[in-house]
């Protein structure tokens, strides 16, 4: 038997209390970073990885077109934006069905070292988006004498 939503359900309102339940466990893994709403918007799946000399990072971008994206590397952050444009359809074409996404799409990733902003390269081919960060070269203790 399905209960009727009733606005006089005083105190307690059971699908009230429910919404709150899934608003609270969505805002719980969007807490941890990336979070659920990533992948229900369809961002680019990436990898990150660490090497000794270089940090690289590669985006699953298929769809994209090379001149729509952006790239911007400061220190230990990198950005990406890009924009994917829907198709026309044609006037006596619907969609039946669709599960891609379209439209403009941000990311900030904080990288695990500072970088060579200035020999960051990045490369477009094939549909994956790869980007080269050479790490800087850790910081040498400098010494200062104490005066007296």
């Amino acid at each position: 038997m399905l209960a009727k939503l009733n606005d006089n359900w005083g105190l307690f309102n059971p699908w009230r209390t429910m919404s709150d339940l899934h608003k609270e466990f969505l805002n719980l893994f969007d807490e941890f970073g990336e979070g659920l709403s990533r992948y229900r918007a369809n961002y680019p799946r990436m990898t990150l990885t660490d090497g000794e000399k270089d940090i690289r990072v590669q985006f699953a971008m298929p769809g994209y077109d090379k001149h729509s994206l952006e790239v911007e590397v400061l220190s230990d952050f990198l950005n990406v934006r890009a924009d994917r444009k829907e198709p026309k359809l044609e006037k006596d074409e619907k969609y039946l069905h669709r599960e891609r996404s379209f439209g403009k799409f941000e990311e900030s990733i904080k990288l695990p070292a500072k970088v060579k902003a200035g020999n960051a390269k990045a490369k477009f081919s094939n549909g994956i988006l790869e980007i080269k960060l050479p790490k800087q070269d850790a910081e040498k203790p400098l010494s200062i004498k104490v005066a007296e």
